[in-house]
């Protein structure tokens, strides 16, 4: 076996290809659409803030691929935290790849934290231990089908619309128009007032939402966007984000959703999150699925999810090695 590091600019798509086909078969049996080798591609080559990774270690056997690692560097904040991905192909695991690997990546890499998620029933939810990884958190992804209404959605509509005539909802697609930015930076930080935030405070200038929202372009994906805002007032109170791989439509991706503190108690979220299968259903029949992702403690947001017919398909672990404990 023979391990080599790569220049992350020079991943082209025939091995970003190569490394989605070991990604897709290591995650055999979860629930989860596997990575394209194109998705694989721009996911690694394009971000909104620096290289998307800045660390990339092939491992082949009679020149076949048959394992790899990726670290992301934070740039923002948790500076001295990096985040592991990687996968080895199953007749390959239990063999010393995924630890050649690790120690390849320890040595390029100065940061203390390493940080990596697993899905539950893989190969890599139990070797990460065994590499010296502790668990620290979990996330539920739970998934509506859009052609399956709940059976309570007309009554739900009905209590959005008693609790919540107060608010209008606007609907946009793609980047935010450059006049509305400052409140999307309200909206975008509301997130820090949910439970599954940690102390540090995730800020969204203007500039970093514009660079953001103009990756997601460039990588396929096609941003869904609800906002509340107060009718008498018109100050912004809430927002949904449902992103649609264009490369892959069939399953979207739940981003943010969140309401402003002076806001709730007017099922805002609830009525968001309505507004956006609407939409879905009546503009994009290409799109049969959305996934969203909960952190456990996240009691509200699960409820409300609960109650739109959401179910958990698979289950996500993350993981943390720190170096000052080798």
């Amino acid at each position: 076996m023979d391990i080599s590091q790569i220049d992350p600019g020079d991943l082209d798509l025939e091995l970003a290809g190569q490394l989605a086909a070991i990604a897709s078969t290591a995650m055999e049996g979860v629930a989860m659409p596997p990575p394209t080798a194109e998705g694989f591609w721009l996911a690694h080559t394009v971000a909104a803030e620096g290289p998307p990774i800045d660390g990339l270690w092939v491992a082949r056997e009679d020149g076949t691929p048959v394992g790899y690692a990726t670290t992301a560097s934070s740039q923002r904040r948790n500076l001295e935290a990096a985040r592991l991905g990687g996968a080895v192909l199953p007749d390959h695991q239990q063999r010393g790849v995924g630890r050649a690997l690790l120690d390849r990546v320890r040595a390029g890499t100065d940061r203390r934290y390493l940080f990596a998620t697993a899905w539950e029933t893989t190969a890599g939810e139990q070797a990460l231990p065994r590499l010296g990884f502790e668990d620290l958190s979990s996330m539920i992804i739970r998934r509506i089908y859009l052609d399956e209404p709940a059976a309570a959605e007309d009554d739900l509509r009905d209590e959005v619309k008693a609790a919540a005539g107060d608010y209008e909802l606007f609907r946009q697609v793609g980047p935010t128009p450059e006049a509305e930015l400052p409140d999307m930076v309200v909206l975008r930080e509301a997130i820090n007032d949910g439970p599954s935030r940690g102390v540090d405070y995730e800020d969204w200038p203007t500039s970093r939402i514009a660079a953001y929202e103009s990756s997601l372009v460039t990588r396929k994906q096609t941003q869904h966007t609800v906002v509340a805002r107060h009718r008498e007032s018109g100050e912004p109170a809430g927002i949904t984000i449902v992103c649609v791989d264009e490369i892959r439509p069939l399953v979207a991706a739940q981003e943010d959703t969140s309401v402003l503190r002076a806001h709730r108690g007017h099922r805002l979220g609830l009525a968001l999150k309505l507004e956006m299968i609407d939409w879905l259903r009546a503009d994009r029949p290409d799109v049969g699925i959305v996934d969203t992702w909960n952190a456990s403690q996240n009691e509200h947001m699960i409820t409300v999810n609960d109650r739109l017919g959401m179910k958990p398909v698979a289950q996500s672990w993350t993981f943390r090695f720190d170096r000052e404990r080798e």
